[in-house]
Order: C-alpha cells, then sequence, then structure tokens
C-alpha cells in the first residue's frame, strides 16, 4: 500500500518566504504526491499566481493540478459587534488524489485516494 505524506506548516514558517518561493515550494511538494496543510493561506494574489504556475506546468501523464480547500474562521471585534472571516486552514495537493466529500466555509470532509490499488485514505 502507497503511503500518503501531510505537511503542515504554521503561519510563521511561511512569512519569512517570499511569494515565488511560497508559490515554488508548493508546486514542488505537490508535483511529488504530497498535501500540504497550511495554518492561514495564501493572499488572493499568491493563490491565484499558484493556480496561474500550476497551469503552465500541467503534463498529463505525471502531473494533473492541483486542489486547494480553505476553511475559515469567524474573528470578532473587540465589542463583539462585528465579525469578519479570516482563512484559519488550507489544504493544498495533487488534483488527481483529493476529492472533497463535502465543503462549508467550517467543515471539510476530504477523501484522498492514490495509488493502483484504489486505496483511500479519511
Amino acid at each position: 500500500m502507497e503511503g500518503l505524506k501531510l505537511d503542515f506548516l504554521s503561519s510563521t514558517a511561511l512569512e519569512s518566504l517570499t511569494s515565488m518561493e511560497k508559490i515554488s515550494m508548493i508546486v514542488d511538494r505537490v508535483k511529488n504526491g504530497e498535501l500540504m496543510v497550511i495554518e492561514g493561506g495564501l493572499s488572493p494574489e499568491e493563490e491565484a499566481e499558484l493556480i496561474e504556475t500550476t497551469m503552465r506546468e500541467i503534463d498529463v501523464e505525471e502531473f494533473v493540478g492541483i486542489d486547494i480547500f480553505t476553511l475559515e474562521k469567524d474573528q470578532r471585534s473587540f465589542f463583539g459587534l462585528s465579525k469578519k472571516k479570516t482563512v484559519g486552514l488550507t489544504v493544498i495537493g495533487p488534483a488527481n488524489i483529493m476529492r472533497a466529500v463535502k465543503k462549508k466555509s467550517n467543515f471539510l470532509s476530504m477523501i484522498a485516494e492514490f495509488g493502483d490499488s484504489g486505496a483511500s485514505v479519511h
């Protein structure tokens, strides 16, 4: 049975990297079949650049692209009067193994399918 590698990265692990360094690191790891769980997420500009970079590197036989799933968290103001949504967690992985079963802003159920054996991780 083939294994599944998950990398968990804190927001502080990424803050010293430039946008292009983040994108390069993510693309390299995802191309190796890894799933990345990132505290927080990418800026809208970084996410757009990640998708653009991925589209340039798609190879039907070796790299079919990425999927990105984001969970949000509510943040209340000091007086509790207003709420704004911020990114709490982002999951990025190869498009050919990630399947969202159920997705809401604060809940994600996912199955990762990999290998020829049809094995899956829940």
